[in-house]
């Protein structure tokens, strides 16, 4: 079948049923059309492509090695998933381009995919393979709890590497190396999507939901169901349907099957509903949801199917049988045994069994048993049946087989028979104590053959954590139902063991509704009582010590005694709170209840798909003057790794600031704002061709270690760079044509007499009789322009020399023919 985990999310993400119709479609393309798509890629590129989940960027090209970007990504996923692009909630990115923002949208309501902030999503920044693993972890709900071999895996992205490395989607780029922070390629992605689509993971399901009769209905699973969680499994009554009164349930042994009895009947249309991510198979796997009508029409009546009776020796008088039907009986007229009728007063039923108390029957005789009358718990009749009397001899004793401990004071005893009116006698003793200690014997109503006994606690555990218990039972004091006991005294021990291991914390999970984490289970390691908040403190990620009740609340599961539920606070702000749970923080249900030992986690209290804030976007950067004024949105450091005052962090046009750079933080009123920074760029950076600069900052921290995202701004900076004389020739007799490192803002008759000087081979000085500027160059008229063999340039008082900007030339330049 097609891989079911994903129209199960389409059921989440739709709230719907839906019918799904096939129709073939043509792929527009296939990795043979694409030049770039080796045989590594084309399985890949040829499934995606004839989905419809993406094309390639050119009809001969896919992109294979090129980077795949974060909205493209998205875009992808939300195809493969077919999710609801067109009506879902705004998941309030402002840099998401138009053709992404219904997979984003979509993808961000269904918890599988965030921004790098609330307002951000990183559109157009590449997808790491850290991203990678959470967003298609989360996609197709896989999961993996092995140990990693990879040394590059932070705790945020741990357990979605896990889940593909586990479900074999991807590998690491080494050994010991899984490549968290390079960057994916679309060739790479499409495997990873391919792989994940066509996964064939454990599927829990209902196989069928059959009527057995009016009083039951069967629901049969693929898989073992956790028994702790079958009670969100029920069953709804239509509107027209009789009312079947107090429904129970009860799990088959081998945990496939799921029995409903109503206590009245079952009759018209009803419906079996599995809730979503409600109930788990014995190996923690939800149950796939499902809403299924089931019709009880009831129309056969009650059939004997045997009627039998026991004796210890064919002398012995017959005094009882046991019919036995196909379906539980609510009441029969009368039965009919050699022309003698017993009626009700005789006849004692019990679901689908009815005990018939009668007159003295010879064992070694044949006899037809006639039911009257036999009418189900819908009213079902079944007028006149017969069936042959079943004798069997039975002169055993019932015995005892086996008694084991099931905990400090409990202990099961089994039987190989069952008892007379469900009763053992019985009795046990500790130690040299001569009282009897056993406090209670109760049958199992689901298997009379066993017994659960109770000790009294008082008498146990007076010299160290074990006591061997002696029971035994008199001479016949075992009897069943036709007189059997045993002959001899019976004498069994069984040793008990004190608890006195502490509860420990096994997991911790976050609970997640609509896309945002509400709250976390602890799952311990046995059952657990007696939480103490008390004993729990909270740090944020900034170190501020928090009030345990102002974060969260937390309570023992009502379904599972093992987990502790805590609720979080609406109001608390996103982010990753360590707890520390001291000692004690819950007990177990010894005799002696045992202190949970201590332990501390990380949770992260953010939306489902967001990571924890490890970095942070930078609000904006302008520029005046040469001064770019950098505002991070929140508090920068100002010393140490990811200062804001280090030119290392800043970069104009590829090129990083000179190491004197001068950055300081903003000022308002006289009062540092730790927020903003003003950076003067220092002189002769900034060239004419940087006047249109893209400015770049990476690696600047706030004060709670958050390093900002990639950002580029472009800004408008001026020309401070002094242009530099570099070559000179004669272009005519008596014309000498200066370059310069940059155009010259142009000059009418400029007297530069002053600012450049001409010398001979020999180092006489060569007069300048006049200058003018001609397409950004100085042009210098002579008396012999092929005379001039070196330029210099000089400080003047008076600047004619200059670039647009208004830069005067560089002083003390010397320039050789």
């Amino acid at each position: 079948m097609a891989f079911q985990p994903k129209s199960y999310r389409k059921f989440i993400a739709t709230a719907a049923t839906a019918t799904i119709v096939a129709s073939a479609v043509a792929p527009a393309a296939s990795a043979a059309s694409f030049s770039d798509v080796s045989d590594r890629y084309k399985d890949a590129v040829d499934y995606l492509v004839s989905k419809d989940i993406t094309q390639g960027m050119s009809a001969t090209k896919f992109g294979t090695g090129m980077n795949i970007k974060r909205v493209d990504a998205a875009v992808m996923i939300a195809k493969a998933l077919k999710l609801d692009t067109e009506s879902a909630p705004s998941a309030g990115f402002t840099d998401v381009p138009e053709r992404g923002q219904g997979a984003v949208n979509a993808l961000k309501a269904a918890g599988i995919i965030n921004g790098k902030s609330d307002t951000h999503f990183g559109a157009s920044e590449n997808m790491t393979r850290a991203e990678m693993a959470k967003v298609i972890a989360n996609a197709y709900k896989l999961t993996g709890s092995e140990d990693l071999p990879f040394t590059d895996v932070s705790d945020t992205f741990a357990q979605y590497v896990k889940a593909l490395y586990e479900n074999d989607i991807t590998g690491g780029k080494t050994a010991t190396h899984f490549g968290s922070n390079d960057n994916v390629t679309r060739g790479e992605f499409a495997l990873f999507v391919y792989r994940a689509e066509n996964q064939t993971p454990e599927v829990v399901e209902v196989s069928s939901v059959d009527p057995v009769n009016a009083k039951t209905i069967n629901v049969q699973f693929n898989q073992p169901l956790d028994e702790k969680t079958i009670d969100a499994i029920s069953v709804v009554k239509g509107t027209d349907a009789a009312d079947a009164g107090t429904v129970t349930s009860k799990l088959s042994a081998d945990g496939k099957t799921l029995t409903f009895k109503a206590s009245t009947y079952f009759k018209g249309d009803y419906t079996v509903k599995v809730p979503f991510e409600a109930v788990k198979s014995t190996k923690g796997t939800f149950v796939a949801p499902i809403n299924q009508k089931v019709t009880v029409n009831d129309m056969a009546a009650p059939m004997v199917s045997s009627a039998d009776a026991k004796v210890k020796a064919t002398t012995d008088a017959v005094k009882s049988l046991t019919l036995t039907f196909d379906e539980e009986v609510s009441s029969i007229d009368f039965v009919k045994i050699n022309n003698v009728n017993y009626d009700s007063s005789d006849i004692t039923i019990v679901g689908n069994k009815a005990t018939v108390a009668v007159n003295d029957l010879d064992a070694t005789k044949s006899y037809d048993v006639t039911v009257v009358n036999a009418t189900d718990a819908v009213g079902n009749v079944k007028e006149v049946q017969s069936a042959p009397l079943s004798v069997m001899v039975d002169n055993k004793a019932p015995s005892i087989t086996k008694v084991e401990a099931t905990g400090e004071n409990t202990v099961k005893v089994t039987l190989d028979k069952e008892l007379k009116d469900d009763t053992l006698n019985i009795t046990g003793k500790v130690g040299t104590f001569d009282t009897n200690i056993v406090s209670d014997a109760t049958v199992n109503p689901d298997n009379k053959m066993e017994y659960t006994l109770t000790l009294d606690p008082n008498y146990l555990f007076k010299n160290g954590n074990t006591d061997t218990v002696t029971f035994t039972v008199a001479k016949d004091a075992l009897s069943d139902d036709i007189g059997n006991t045993n002959a001899d005294a019976i004498t069994k021990s069984v040793m008990v063991s004190k608890d006195a291991t502490a509860p420990s914390v096994e997991k911790v999970e976050t609970t997640v509704e609509n896309g945002d984490v509400t709250g976390f289970k602890v799952t311990y390691s046995e059952d657990v009582q007696a939480v103490d908040a008390s004993k729990v403190s909270v740090v944020n990620s900034k170190g501020e010590i928090l009030s345990f009740a102002n974060v969260a609340s937390a309570a023992v599961s009502a379904t599972d005694s093992k987990q502790v539920v805590f609720t979080l606070d609406p109001s608390i702000q996103a982010d990753k709170y360590s707890f520390d749970f001291a000692e004690g923080f819950v007990t177990d249900k010894a005799l002696s209840p045992n202190k949970s030992t201590a332990n501390s986690f990380t949770v992260d209290v953010t939306d489902a798909d967001k990571p924890v804030e490890t970095s942070f976007t930078i609000a904006d950067a302008t520029a005046a003057d040469n001064v770019v004024t950098v505002d991070f949105g929140e508090k920068v450091k100002a010393t140490g790794n990811g200062s804001a005052l280090s030119p290392a962090a800043y970069q104009l046009n590829g090129t990083a600031l000179p190491a004197d750079t001068k950055i300081e933080f903003a000022k308002t009123a006289g009062v540092i704002d730790q927020t903003k920074v003003n950076i003067t760029l220092p002189e002769g950076f900034v060239k004419t061709s940087d006047t249109k600069a893209i400015f770049r900052v990476t690696g600047v921290q706030t004060l709670d270690n958050k390093v900002n995202n990639s950002f580029i701004a472009p800004v408008e900076v001026t020309d401070n760079t002094a242009p530099e004389a570099t070559s000179f020739v004669a272009t005519d007799l008596d014309k000498l044509t200066v370059t310069y490192s940059e155009a010259l803002a142009d000059a009418t008759a400029p007297d530069v007499t002053d600012e450049v000087k001409l010398f001979d081979s020999k180092g006489a000085s060569i007069a300048i009789t006049s200058a003018t500027v001609v397409d950004g160059k100085l042009v210098l008229t002579v008396a012999n322009a092929a005379a001039v063999s070196k330029l210099t340039t000089t400080t003047a008082t008076t600047v004619d020399i200059k670039d647009a900007a208004g830069n005067k030339q560089m002083e003390n330049i010397v320039v050789n023919k």
